[in-house]
């Protein structure tokens, strides 16, 4: 897979508000599934899907604690995930409406 191919597979990681919203909890700190259950109000089957997307484009890391499984932002990928973005807009001028 090139580059820009795996900067669409990150970016459509991206595309689903659920998953946003993961992130954002992460962001404060790491997560287990029943909190991130109670903090989104979905169901685990749902949270479990999204955070496997996540993980797949290794945004989240998955921390096994015994029984238990934490889940934590990637700070290299996420480090990534801003250098495309800062070049994506460094690279073309934004059209600001009036």
């Amino acid at each position: 897979m090139n580059t820009r191919q795996r900067q669409s597979v990150l970016f459509q990681a991206l595309g689903h508000p659920d998953r946003l919203h993961i992130l954002e909890i992460l962001s404060k700190g790491p997560s287990c599934v029943c909190d991130l259950v109670e903090q989104t109000g979905r169901r685990q089957p749902n949270i479990s899907q999204h955070l496997a997307t996540l993980r797949n484009v290794e945004l989240v890391i998955a921390e096994r604690h015994g029984l238990n499984v934490s889940y934590r932002l990637n700070g290299a990928k996420l480090a990534e995930l801003e250098q495309n973005v800062s070049t994506l807009l460094k690279s073309q001028p934004l059209v600001r409406n009036r």
